[in-house]
């Protein structure tokens, strides 16, 4: 089979959504919990967004629980703040410690090119939408057909509880 794919038509478009908590600069690690179609991220939250999110008690330290519906691909790693610069959508305007969604994803096409191969696959599947988080150590980058802020929660321990329980 030919793929009819052409990665130079495509056009990364990215931008910044603003529904979604901006990542803390100086805290934890993202933490993901998956199944087979859904991927839950939590992460601590910019102390910039605290009173748009909270309120808080001055002893939390605020994470939410981003839930990913239906995603076909997911992953979490290189690269980080330092060295973000590398990433193939840096010159698109991705930037450090911000949420974005990609429009016109050359990730998206790769996917369905590959879904094509089975006609009642693609049929079924549900439009696929590139969601990139970036962070101080890593960058997430997900696939899924849309996103849901599940909760802004005092702590990393409850968030992740949460996260737990949505995947089952």
């Amino acid at each position: 089979m030919v793929s009819t794919f052409d990665a130079s038509r495509q056009e990364d478009q990215v931008f910044l959504l603003d529904s979604v908590p901006h990542p803390a600069a100086d805290a934890a690690e993202p933490f993901i919990v998956a199944s087979d179609r859904r991927v839950i991220l939590t992460y601590p939250i910019a102390e910039s967004d605290f009173e748009r999110f909270g309120p808080f008690d001055p002893d939390d330290d605020p994470f939410c629980a981003v839930l990913f519906a239906d995603a076909v691909f997911h992953r979490l790693g290189p690269p980080g703040d330092d060295d973000l610069a590398i990433h193939p959508l840096s010159a698109q305007g991705l930037a450090g410690y911000a949420v974005h969604e990609v429009v016109n994803s050359s990730l998206c096409a790769e996917i369905a090119a590959v879904a094509t191969d089975s006609i009642a696959i693609a049929a079924a599947a549900p439009a696929r939408r590139h969601f990139v988080i970036t962070f101080r150590a890593s960058t997430f980058e997900c696939v899924a057909s849309d996103y849901t802020v599940i909760g802004v929660f005092g702590a990393g321990e409850i968030a992740s509880r949460e996260a737990f329980a949505l995947v089952r």
